[in-house]
């Protein structure tokens, strides 16, 4: 089987961490396997997938909403069996570059539990259309499969939720000193995401304690500004993009994800198979994931927060059961459980 995935960038985010983990899986699993990106980048993830001798394909082309995108992707999509979609606009772009197309047969990844779109009532008959011309839609996670059954008021055989799952066994051979009291949070700085609750909160976290942000975007600008004006910013560092994310997840005390929303929360399974507590906030995709293991708090709730962490930062007993019901979660997330699964869709 010819399989290509097609993602927009593999600038650093949950979907395309978890594509440079995937794609190395399905090679090896027996995937005649190709990315296609619409401009290509030199980071860790990419270099990941180039290591694997995994070809990346790109158009070339630094506006992702171009619509002349189409006629690039068509000449490429039908070469391949299998294309397995990620993220817009890719999903309206290649839905429209398939028609009249033989082949390939298209797999949608749905990565959230929410998009802007979803805000206005005139994208869900284009939504329709679109999503009508995948053979398989998967979502990360049950929350994410409702919340796009909803919206498109469909309910068929083509729907499957297979968890995200990433390599458990980066975290075992990852060892480095513990920075003591260090917060940690690895996301972009994007609406989806809610850096300020945290920064709002380190107000009334233990005044020992550093928080440290990994990630760039659109956000963070406000976000840094937010810092200043709350008088917590030289107790924050904004790291921008990292390659060395495992690290800084080994070395961290305690990991934080607060987002507004989001589809699984991978990095919170990243930080729990190294062992760290991780604290969340409770929007669907991210609680069901830590709720049991970790701990979870009412999103935008800085105060509740910061009690939490204050916590475990005071009580190395509870740190330690903590730390041990994460790591345990985390097994329930295994990569090659979750590729075996993707298989199992494209067969169908």
């Amino acid at each position: 089987m010819k399989l290509l995935h097609v993602i927009s960038s593999m600038e650093v985010g949950g979907a395309q961490r978890l594509l440079s983990d995937l794609l190395p899986v399905q090679k090896k699993q027996g995937m005649d396997v190709s990315l296609l990106v619409y401009e290509d980048i030199d980071n860790a993830l990419t270099q990941k997938i180039k290591t694997a001798d995994i070809p990346i394909l790109s158009l070339g082309q630094a506006n992702y909403k171009n619509p002349l995108n189409i006629w690039r992707i068509r000449r490429i999509i039908r070469n391949y069996d299998m294309v397995h979609v990620h993220l817009f606009p890719s999903l309206y772009w290649v839905a429209i570059a398939s028609i009249g197309l033989k082949r390939p047969k298209l797999v949608w990844t749905e990565h959230s539990t929410y998009n802007q779109r979803r805000g206005k009532w005139y994208f869900r008959p284009i939504e329709k259309w679109m999503y009508r011309r995948y053979k398989g839609i998967i979502s990360i996670s049950k929350q994410t499969q409702d919340a796009l059954q909803y919206w498109l008021r469909r309910n068929d055989a083509r729907f499957h939720v297979i968890n995200n799952g990433i390599d458990l066994t980066v975290m075992d051979h990852t060892s480095v000193p513990i920075i003591p009291k260090s917060l940690l949070m690895v996301s972009r700085f994007v609406p989806a995401k809610d850096q300020e609750t945290i920064i709002r909160a380190m107000k009334y976290i233990d005044p020992e304690a550093q928080l440290r942000f990994v990630g760039d975007g659109e956000t963070m600008e406000r976000c840094q500004q937010l810092a200043r004006e709350e008088g917590v910013a030289n107790r924050i560092a904004f790291l921008g993009k990292r390659t060395d994310v495992t690290q800084l997840i080994a070395e961290s005390y305690i990991g934080i994800q607060s987002s507004h929303w989001e589809g699984f929360g991978l990095t919170a399974v990243e930080m729990m198979a190294a062992g760290k507590p991780v604290v969340a906030s409770d929007v669907d995709g991210l609680k069901q994931v830590v709720e049991g293991a970790g701990e979870i708090f009412n999103t935008g709730d800085e105060k509740q927060l910061a009690t939490i962490v204050n916590h475990i930062l005071a009580d190395p007993a509870f740190y330690h059961t903590l730390s041990q019901r994460c790591k345990s979660r985390a097994q329930q997330f295994d990569i090659q459980t979750m590729t075996k699964k993707y298989t199992e869709v494209y067969l169908q």
